[in-house]
Formats: C-alpha cells, structure tokens, sequence
C-alpha cells in the first residue's frame, strides 16, 4: 500500500461541502488527497451507507434512525441541510464513493460504526475491485483486528485518545500488524512519535484543522494526518 501524502479528508473536504457526501469526497480526490476517511452503517435492507451519526437529525433535520430505516427511507433526506438547506445531498452508499475513488490515487479509509460491517465492507471492496485502495480506521480494536484476520494486506489506523498508555499501544499494534497509530492532540509528542517510528508503526495525528498545528506536526515527523481542512494541509507537505 502506498500511503501517498498521508493526508486524510476528514468526512470529505468537509469545511468547503457537507461532511459525509459525494460532494465532499469528489473534491477531496481532485485536490489530491492521498484518503477520504469516512463512515459506514447498515440499513435494514442491507445497505452499507455513508454517515456519521447515528441518527440522521443533526445533518437533515429530520429524526430518523440510520439502522432501523431503509436506504428508500433516507434517500429521501437531504444530508446536507444542516450545511445549505438549499442544495440537496442524498446518502451516498459505499460502493457509489467506491466507484468514484476508483484507480485514482486516493484512498479510502473506512470506520464502521457499528459491530458486523467489517466483512461486508471488504467483501463489497472486492467486488468494486478497489481492495488495494482502501484501510480501516476506528477506536474500536476489535473492528481493526477483525480487518487483519480476514484481508492481512489491508492497513488499518487505530486512532487513539491522549491518554491512553503508550506502551499498551505499541504492544497491540504490533501484535496484530496494525500499520499506524493515531494520536488526539495533546497525545502528540516527539517523543511519542520516535518510538513509533523505531518500532516500525507510521505516527498519525487526528483531527488537526489549525493551520499553526499542522506545520508544528509536519515538522516534528507527522507521517498521516486527519484533518476537515485538507487544502491547508496540502501547502505544507
């Protein structure tokens, strides 16, 4: 796998487009983004869509459950009210961001946010033929380990709060060959990231949308980066 610039669109370019839409993952690829991170959940018919709330009503305005509706249900929504009532964003599904990240250089890194996606999302990848262009991203361990067990050359990147103990990390990622360990900032340290680094994992730092802290991590060996703003992100690499 080629990590690219380790730039990764939060949610898409979602500082210019609404979070989670084709509109934000389109721009995120013509910029240059070497990912997209997003999020994934199932309706009840079976549909692997893309958003990040469990329930609809912060980005639509409307109270809707994403795993108890189907996908006809919320297709009806518009996922972008909360951005510009005036335009509409349907619900993309996962094959549709798939097909459009397809043999460029972009990535996808997936984060389920439910228990059960794993397979289904790997197995829909390799119908797409996009299996080389996609990782897997979340807290959850057991989501990342699940990953490893069912495709091993699919990276993953175990995002980590700032507390959390350091040595316990390494010794997880490494037991199960995760490819990068991903910090909230104040759990960012030079230190940190020098021993990561020796121990063969790639250092990652999630969500860095200051322009200030972005050259700051650039700098001290950053190597993946989450961020809403990834145009800011793309002068500095």
């Amino acid at each position: 796998m080629n990590f690219g610039n380790g730039i990764a669109a939060h949610r898409g370019n979602m500082s210019v487009f609404p979070e989670n839409t084709m509109a934000a993952f389109e721009s995120a690829i013509a910029m240059g983004c070497s990912w997209i991170e997003l999020d994934i959940q199932l309706t009840t018919d079976g549909q692997l869509v893309v958003t990040h709330d469990t329930n609809a009503m912060r980005v639509t305005g409307v109270d809707k459950v994403i795993v108890n509706s189907t996908y006809h249900e919320l297709l009806s929504l518009n996922f972008g009210a909360y951005f510009n009532a005036h335009q509409q964003h349907s619900l993309p599904l996962l094959s549709e961001v798939f097909e459009i990240a397809k043999g460029t250089e972009t990535n996808i890194s997936i984060q389920p946010k439910n228990y059960g996606l794993v397979k289904q999302a790997l197995q829909l990848a390799k119908t797409h033929g996009v299996l080389n262009q996609i990782g897997f991203n979340d807290t959850n361990c057991e989501y990342l380990i699940e990953v490893k067990q069912l495709e091993k050359s699919v990276p993953v990147f175990w995002d980590r709060p700032p507390h959390t103990d350091f040595e316990t990390d390494m010794f997880i990622a490494k037991q199960y060959g995760f490819e990068t360990l991903m910090y909230e900032w104040p759990g960012i340290a030079e230190e940190k990231i020098k021993a990561i680094k020796n121990a063969n994992i790639r250092f990652g730092a999630c969500v860095i949308n200051d322009f200030a802290a972005m050259q700051k991590y650039v700098d001290m060996g950053v190597q993946h980066f989450y961020t809403d703003y990834p145009e800011q992100l793309l002068k500095l690499i």
